[in-house]
């Protein structure tokens, strides 16, 4: 979900509506790292209206829609230097589109400037960057302590990086050998079998960190519950030292993060023979159509090896 926004806003009503739609997320029962998100697409938005100098809701119509579309064609990522992404665009305006059906349920608003639109999923093909198994065993040897831990849990139990930050001590049963992630995607809860060795070598990093009071088994430099952007930039960093990782060139690495390490758990498993079914469990998908992506990916090797 990306790094805190940098869009400040200034007028009472928008802090407040913000807040306000946070918590009504919340109350609905959405991940707290989508509700998060969803209030960062918020600000950005309330920002963009104050530099228009537009500080009523009402105020708001299909042309400032529109133009605010047009303004993220056009926005640069503050990480890459590059125009963001579809996905990104298509987030912030079914973002936008769910908050302005909110005002009309409540009554702050009579029409929604935004109803009669539509935003069609993009089909914008997604770089998937898969480690091999072999490149695995190198970022393992190259790690410290934290980052074994980090791996053990975002590659060998398949988290994403939402479920990763919020991971708590107790979701992880050694008795049973089990990672509980208690609110995935959409909220769904799974459980991920861990086999031995991953569950001894989390166990032994727990009991060094026994001065970490936080239930949070991840804490940042500042002793607080780390958050996406810097497992990510903890990933990337520990590429950083293997031998492998000097080939990257600051493109490729900026494509990197923790999903890098789910997608190469999946396609690992299929190479060792597992199930897609199963793999679709472990994952936690939904649709047996996001799993089969893996089996292109498989294909795509073969075939590269074939020329």
């Amino acid at each position: 979900m990306g790094r805190p926004s940098r869009h400040k806003i200034y007028n009472e009503i928008y802090i407040e509506e913000a807040i306000n739609y946070k918590n009504h997320l919340l109350i609905l029962g959405l991940n707290k790292v989508t509700c998060q998100a969803r209030y960062l697409y918020l600000k950005e938005f309330f920002s963009w209206l104050e530099a228009l100098q537009i500080y009523q809701l009402q105020e708001v119509t299909t042309v400032e829609v529109a133009n605010y579309y047009n303004y993220l064609l056009q926005r640069k990522s503050t990480r890459t230097g590059q125009n963001i992404k579809q996905k990104s665009i298509h987030d912030h305006m079914r973002n936008l589109q769910q908050y302005l059906g909110y005002l009309l349920e409540i009554g702050t608003i009579k029409i929604s400037p935004a109803s009669h639109l539509k935003f069609s999923y993009p089909n914008e093909k997604v770089e998937r960057i898969i480690f091999t198994q072999n490149e695995i065993q190198e970022l393992y040897k190259a790690s410290n302590e934290q980052e074994k831990a980090i791996l053990n849990i975002a590659y060998g139990c398949g988290l994403r990086v939402g479920e990763l930050s919020l991971i708590n001590k107790e979701d992880i049963r050694f008795t049973e050998n089990l990672l509980i992630v208690q609110k995935g995607k959409n909220s769904k809860r799974r459980i991920i079998p861990i086999n031995t060795k991953v569950a001894e070598e989390l166990q032994n990093y727990l009991e060094s960190q026994e001065e970490n009071k936080n239930k949070a088994i991840f804490l940042n430099s500042k002793g607080q519950r780390m958050q996406e952007w810097t497992f990510n930039s903890t990933l990337k960093t520990l590429i950083g030292k293997t031998k492998f990782g000097q080939r990257f060139s600051t493109e490729e690495l900026n494509k990197i993060g923790i999903h890098s390490l789910r997608h190469s758990i999946a396609t690992h498993l299929l190479e060792n023979g597992m199930k897609i079914e199963q793999v679709q469990t472990f994952l936690g998908h939904s649709h047996i159509e996001s799993t089969e992506i893996y089996t292109h990916i498989n294909q795509n090797q073969i075939n590269e090896i074939q020329r």
